[in-house]
């Protein structure tokens, strides 16, 4: 499946990310053919620059009635190979982008081993700072994203039950239905992804003060 559209945004995001100097630790496309799908997956290391959190990835996924849309709808497409398929046209679908924003924390610092700590209190403490950085996040950002939900993962040794996996995840839509062309599209693209790492940043230093300020506070 082709899907230049895409492609388009892939290498726009490409080239802004290596303007702005960013480091990535990856940087790949996938597409499944039996779902009509693509997307790119983006991740970025944090370890040098932060204490409690060690990779962001924003992931942006793309199917071919979205492609489908957006040929119709700029100008100057209309050899677009989509085009002339007419099953297409039935697809109810706006030309909007999803996007998964996911930060990924370091367990170790995060729930660090208190001497008076029994019983799954790594846990219980970890818990008490996600809820804080939640917070903070919703009085920051009220509704800007659809979802926003942490993941974790839990198991055990002999001190007691502890998160062994910590993601914060946030959903977007981007519409794209109000471009006009591929240059106003690559735009909009650049104004998206610089809202998508502002937005990053800050939830990054939210989330290390209350976490810093959260362990202070136990030991």
């Amino acid at each position: 499946m082709n899907y230049p559209i895409f492609l388009s945004i892939v290498n726009t995001i490409q080239s802004d990310v290596e303007n702005k100097h960013i480091q990535t630790e990856s940087f790949r496309t996938w597409q499944d053919n039996t779902i009509f799908a693509t997307g790119l997956e983006l991740n970025i290391k944090l370890e040098v620059s932060t204490h409690y959190l060690q990779k962001l990835s924003i992931n942006f996924d793309w199917d071919q009635y979205r492609e489908f849309k957006l040929a119709n709808q700029l100008n100057g497409l209309d050899s677009h190979p989509l085009r002339g398929i007419n099953e297409l046209k039935q697809a109810n679908t706006k030309p909007n982008i999803d996007v998964e924003l996911m930060l990924s924390f370091k367990p170790n610092q995060c729930q660090p081993k208190f001497k008076e700590g029994k019983g799954n209190y790594r846990m219980d403490f970890a818990s008490l700072w996600m809820d804080l950085i939640t917070q903070r996040i919703q009085s920051d950002f009220g509704s800007q994203s659809n979802i926003t939900r942490w993941h974790i993962e839990i198991e055990g040794d002999d001190s007691g039950k502890y998160l062994s996996n910590i993601q914060l995840i946030s959903y977007f839509q981007f519409d794209l239905s109000k471009t006009l062309d591929m240059q106003d599209l690559k735009m909009f693209v650049k104004k998206s992804l610089k809202s998508l790492l502002v937005r990053s940043s800050r939830v990054i230093k939210i989330s290390e003060a209350i976490i810093e300020q959260s362990i202070n506070l136990a030991i």
